[in-house]
């Protein structure tokens, strides 16, 4: 079941459908989400490099929230989205 927009938060790991986990980094200028993803492997980090993508379709896909990370600047850096992300 697809949540709604209002739901995504920043800094939360989402589950989607296909059982991938990503990690919401922010909004870019035009007001799409922007993530990192590390597929199905649960061991592996989130370095998929940044993505972007309406927040209707990100909530089509998530199916529910894992876990919280607190500390998002090492993600931002890492994923090179720190001139990306403006919220």
């Amino acid at each position: 079941m697809a949540m709604s927009e209002s739901d995504i938060q920043k800094g939360w790991i989402y589950r989607t459908s296909h059982n991938q986990e990503r990690l919401v980094l922010g909004w870019d200028r035009d007001g799409r989400v922007v993530y990192c993803s590390k597929g199905k492997d649960k061991e592996r980090p989130f370095l998929n490099c940044h993505v972007r993508i309406t927040g209707q379709k990100f909530a089509q896909r998530a199916i529910g929230k894992v876990s919280q990370i607190e500390d998002l600047k090492p993600y931002l850096i890492a994923n090179k989205a720190t001139t990306v992300v403006v919220r």
